[in-house]
């Protein structure tokens, strides 16, 4: 293609050719759309707009024109003059409360001064104490309209319930709901007032603010738009009455935008919770176990096959830690790629020397680990001493029972620290017992700096050689 010749004869253009244009002269649209600029995202202060408004007269007018639009707040904490404040600025912007200091000054009277202008707060944002707890419950009595998002954390215990009368039991614009070890029993009573809820997260929750199963459910299903609930409990005490478990038979009812479910707390808690709904749009499911010596989970097995989640289990990890053991499922994205998406996580607090668990697992959720084709067993840290103790307590045949679940394994990757123990199991897999296990297994992926696993390996591999049914053993560099 041939461009013109002028075109390579043009001259860089005359900086004084051009007529002079000052910010003075832009319009207001103009100002405004620059002024939207400047709170993207990576410009992280919610105190973003204050420079703006003491440049001039109009600039503060184009400001204060469109709160909405630039999403406009007071940042109001512990150290700031709220009266002062609030009279220096115009009514409309909303009001966001953000704290996280445990030793407030004044007491925290500035947080409890901006809590009373109910009608403008629009984000809570506090770490409280058993003191300013006592005083939310008495100043936070009416409702919020333009609420959309609260978060109290307590990280001491014995705090005081949050009352029935919270909120004025109204916050419709509420979407997010974060309480953590906060007790607050009234909760499936004002559930249904908050509409919009989007993202409901109860951790860490004290016997105090024991809520059951069936009231969950019921609250849960008024929000048709909430996407993300975790439900988190402190004590393993905070169970349901063993006598009044679910039927089969129960009417569930259905959370139909639900993409993510979490769980910590007593198996008998999620088995009557997931007894009670469906989820047609879940994504991602993870559950974290007390101990128990009952670990019975019909109905989380039924409420996983009525989901879309089996479909994309190729994935796996097994890890093991001193106080925990966990499977999680999922799958490659892109497949063979870096980021593994976790559709199911099941987690059980455990002593490393609490094997059994991981043959619980494994034993329990079988029917979904039938579909796994590539797995990565790995550990966390390891007191030396324990793991000791935990390496001569293990045995070849626990081995066995947790690798009878994986039918469709092709790839296994093996730790350093594992390489010996599960070389040596696969011992057991020979013989006439070749195919007892792992009969689709193709890939083992060893450490290379564990010589004694490669030497323990070799009868294992010999025999699946003798069946025509060969692994390949790959060395890694694994830390």
């Amino acid at each position: 293609m041939h461009l013109p010749k002028s075109i390579f004869d043009q001259r860089d253009p005359d900086p004084n050719s051009f007529p002079r244009v000052t910010i003075g002269s832009l319009p207001d649209n103009v100002l405004l759309d620059i002024f939207d600029f400047c709170q993207m995202p990576w410009y992280d202060s919610p105190r973003w707009w204050h420079a703006l408004t003491h440049v001039c007269g109009r600039w503060r007018y184009v400001v204060f024109e469109s709160p909405l639009r630039l999403d406009l707040h007071l940042v109001c904490d512990a150290n700031t003059p709220v009266k002062k404040t609030l009279d220096v600025w115009p009514h409309g912007i909303p009001i966001l409360i953000k704290e996280s200091r445990l030793r407030l000054p004044l007491r925290g009277a500035n947080i409890i001064a901006a809590l009373g202008h109910h009608d403008r707060v629009s984000e809570i944002d506090l770490n409280t104490t058993n003191t300013l707890l006592k005083r939310l419950n008495k100043v936070m009595k009416k409702p919020y309209p333009v609420l959309t998002r609260l978060r109290l954390l307590n990280w001491k215990s014995a705090v005081p319930v949050l009352p029935d009368t919270f909120l004025g039991g109204s916050a419709p614009r509420l979407e997010c709901l974060y309480l953590e070890g906060i007790p607050f029993p009234a909760l499936p009573k004002r559930l249904p007032f908050c509409h919009n809820l989007v993202n409901v997260q109860l951790r860490s929750i004290p016997n105090t603010g024991y809520v059951s199963p069936e009231a969950m459910a019921t609250a849960l299903s008024a929000l048709t738009k909430l996407k993300v609930v975790e439900i988190g409990f402190e004590s393993p005490d905070s169970r349901p009455d063993p006598g009044n478990r679910p039927p089969s038979s129960l009417r569930r009812v259905v959370l139909p935008a639900l993409s993510r479910l979490w769980f910590h707390g007593a198996s008998e808690y999620f088995e009557d919770l997931v007894a009670r709904i469906d989820t047609p749009a879940i994504i991602s499911v993870s559950t974290w176990f007390f101990n128990q010596l009952n670990f019975d989970i019909p109905h989380f097995l039924r409420f996983i096959s009525r989901t879309h989640i089996p479909g994309s289990f190729k994935d796996a990890t097994l890890y093991f830690e001193e106080s925990n053991v966990y499977i999680r499922v999922g799958h490659r994205d892109p497949p063979g790629g870096e980021e593994f998406r976790i559709a199911l996580s099941i987690a059980i607090s455990c002593h490393a020397l609490d094997w059994q668990v991981a043959c619980l697992i494994c034993g329990k959720i079988s029917p979904f680990l039938s579909n796994v084709e590539r797995i990565l067993i790995n550990t966390g840290y390891f007191n030396d001493v324990v793991f000791s103790d935990w390496k001569d307590y293990v045995d070849n045949p626990r081995w066995v029972e947790i690798f009878h679940a994986f039918s469709a394994l092709q790839h296994m990757q093996i730790p350093p620290r594992l390489g010996g123990i599960i070389a040596s199991a696969l011992q057991e897999l020979i013989g006439e017992r070749v195919m007892d296990a792992l009969p689709m297994l193709r890939h083992l992926y060893l450490p290379r700096a564990s010589e004694s696993a490669q030497q323990a390996i070799e009868p294992f591999i010999f025999s699946r050689q003798r069946c025509n049914r060969p692994v390949t053993v790959h060395l890694t560099e694994m830390d």
